[in-house]
């Protein structure tokens, strides 16, 4: 896993250069590092900038530009944030921590070719890279690529058999290759460690909507919500089952519900249109 932000400010700090040779440099980045941690995130990016300049070719800068990127991930200013991380890399091409980041920016942008680019460099330094690997899983699904999204995702659980969302995706996959009885065996092993996660109900619940089967859908819907009783994305999956059901009423209520919560109130309008009572 990756390390914590507040690891790699002590790994600056107590590196040779920082300690033994300057110590300007070094209060810059302990400063630097107590303004992160108090979020005053522009007085850390200028002190982390700072100290970059005082030693820009140093391998402790690396850490510095990853700091960097992510403040303005924070702000998001992206493009700013992908130009810190580039930086970074230069001093240090085979930095995992910054591919890996450089990756989640691309994701988060949608610039999926070159998020699988960043991965791809990732992998063969370390083929047992857990997040590379379920990024990568991820992106092949939304790509459609069900084979390459499947070996990763089996691939990151023979690693971590335990890992929450390889197992959630690979569910989600194999619902979608229509392979209905895997799916939920995946989900049962899901709830035997996690039963009180309202992801794994939503998507449970999602699965047997598609099945035509609404009694257990509804209760699986109403489990998330009651989990997570702020997140919109639920309150749709809900109205959309009520849709089904020909219960506009209730589906009306649940779409407004979301929208409160921050969803597009022309996309839900335009779900709603097709509701009738029964």
């Amino acid at each position: 896993m990756r390390r914590s932000l507040f690891v790699l400010a002590i790994s600056v700090l107590t590196s040779v250069n920082a300690l033994c040779q300057d110590n300007d440099y070094a209060t810059m980045v302990w400063n630097g590092m107590k303004a992160l941690e108090q979020d005053s995130l522009s007085k850390a990016e200028t002190l982390f900038l700072k100290a970059i300049d005082s030693k820009p070719l140093d391998k402790a800068s690396t850490v510095l530009y990853q700091y960097v990127g992510q403040i303005r991930v924070r702000q998001k200013r992206y493009a700013e944030a992908l130009e810190a991380f580039k930086s970074g890399l230069k001093i240090s091409p085979t930095s995992q921590d910054l591919l890996l980041d450089k990756a989640s920016l691309n994701i988060q942008t949608g610039n999926i070719a070159r998020a699988m680019d960043a991965l791809n460099d990732i992998l063969p330094l370390n083929p047992n890279h857990a997040e590379a690997l379920f990024f990568r899983a991820y992106l092949y699904a939304e790509q459609h690529l069900n084979a390459k999204a499947r070996s990763d995702y089996e691939r990151l659980l023979t690693l971590q058999p335990q890992n929450r969302q390889a197992r959630l995706g690979l569910a989600i996959l194999c619902d979608n290759d229509k392979r209905p009885q895997e799916a939920m065996e995946h989900i049962d092993v899901l709830l035997r460690y996690w039963p009180d996660d309202a992801a794994v109900h939503a998507v449970r619940g999602g699965m047997y909507h598609k099945r035509r089967e609404y009694e257990r859908a509804l209760k699986d819907m109403n489990r998330a919500i009651e989990l997570e009783p702020d997140n919109a994305d639920f309150y749709i999956s809900r109205a959309l089952l009520y849709r089904d059901f020909k219960k506009r009423g209730l589906a009306t209520e649940d779409f407004r519900k979301a929208i409160e919560l921050g969803a597009s109130a022309e996309e839900c309008a335009s779900m709603l249109i097709d509701t009738k009572e029964e």
